[in-house]
C-alpha cells in the first residue's frame, strides 16, 4: 500500500479529444477512484481513450460536500484518486473546489494536471490585452442581472462569462444597456467541428443572435474591460438643458453625459428625456 494518498486534479478536453495531454492520460489510467460529474460521460472518456476504467463515483454540485468525507478517507489509505468534470478544469465552474478544499485541509497531497478549459481559450481568442475578471454565470433573472452589470461598469479588466444558448442573447442584452457597445466576443462550441465567433462588440452580437434566433452549444462571452478608470465629472441639469436648447439632440446629449459623468448611456438618455419632457 501506499505510504500517502494523491489526488489528482486532471483537465479534460472541452469538445477536441486529441486536446487530453500524455500526462492526463497517464494520470487516468493509474487512477485508484475517479472522482467525476457524471460517471457516464467520465466512462464514455475512457473508453475513447482505449483505457480500463477504474472504479467510479459521482462528484458533482448537489453531493459533492457529501463525497468530500469518503474520498478523503479512501485518500488516508493510500489511495490515488483523480477529480474530473465533465470538460475543462475542475473548480473553474465546475465542480471540484470543496473537494480540494478538504483534501488540503486533511494534509493530503494535491497535484493539478494542466488541460483545457473554456474560459482560457475564448480570452487567448479575443486579442484583448490585460488581465480578466471570470465572472462565471451571469444572473438569471432581469432586476439581479442590470445590479450584476452595474456593479462591473468601472471594472478596468475584461469581464468573462459563461452562458448558456438560451439565455445569451438577454445577457448580452443587458451588457450592452448597462456597458455600452463595447469591444466583444462570444465563442461558441470552442473547440468543436461547429466552433464560432461572434463579434467584434456588443451591438453586433446582438444583431446576429436576434437574426439567427436560436443558438446552439455552451457558450463563452468576453467582453472588454472600462479603461483606466477616471474621476465621474458631476454634470448639472443646466449645462444638459444649455445644450438642448443650443439645438442638440437627447441622444447627443446623453452620449456627451454618459462619456463625462462615466454613467451608462441608458441611464443618461433617462435622465436628459426627462429634463426635455419637464421644460
Amino acid at each position: 500500500m501506499k505510504d500517502q494518498g494523491l489526488l489528482q486534479v486532471v483537465g479534460t478536453p472541452i469538445g477536441n479529444l486529441a486536446d487530453i495531454s500524455e500526462r492526463a492520460k497517464l494520470a487516468l489510467a493509474g487512477a485508484d477512484l475517479v472522482a467525476c460529474e457524471d460517471t457516464r460521460r467520465c466512462g464514455q472518456l475512457y473508453r475513447l481513450l482505449g483505457l480500463a476504467a477504474p472504479k467510479m463515483v459521482s462528484c458533482y454540485k448537489e453531493n459533492e460536500l457529501a463525497r468530500c468525507e469518503q474520498i478523503v478517507a479512501e485518500l488516508r489509505q493510500g489511495k490515488t484518486v483523480v477529480l474530473v468534470s465533465d470538460g475543462g478544469m475542475p473548480g473553474i465552474s465546475d465542480p471540484g473546489a470543496k473537494l480540494v478544499a478538504a483534501v488540503r485541509r486533511a494534509l493530503v497531497r494535491v497535484e493539478v494536471i494542466p488541460g483545457p478549459s473554456a474560459v482560457a481559450t475564448a480570452v487567448a481568442g479575443t486579442g484583448f490585452e490585460g488581465g480578466f475578471v471570470f465572472v462565471g454565470c451571469p444572473e438569471r433573472k432581469a432586476v439581479a442581472l442590470a445590479k450584476q452589470v452595474e456593479s462591473l461598469r468601472r471594472e478596468v479588466r475584461h469581464l468573462a462569462f459563461y452562458e448558456s444558448p438560451n439565455r445569451v442573447e438577454a445577457t448580452v442584452e443587458a451588457l450592452l444597456a448597462g456597458l455600452g457597445n463595447r469591444q466583444a466576443w462570444l465563442a461558441r462550441e470552442l473547440t468543436k467541428m461547429h466552433e464560432e465567433w461572434i463579434g467584434p462588440d456588443l451591438q453586433s452580437i446582438l444583431n446576429q443572435l436576434q437574426a439567427r434566433g436560436e443558438v446552439r452549444g455552451e457558450c463563452v462571452l468576453v467582453v472588454h474591460g472600462a479603461g483606466e478608470i477616471v474621476d465621474s465629472i458631476e454634470i448639472s441639469d443646466g449645462e444638459l438643458l444649455a445644450r438642448l436648447a443650443a439645438g442638440e439632440g437627447v441622444k447627443d446629449v446623453a452620449a456627451w453625459l454618459a462619456e463625462m459623468a462615466g454613467v451608462s448611456k441608458k441611464e443618461a438618455y433617462g435622465r436628459v428625456q426627462a429634463l426635455k419632457d419637464a421644460v
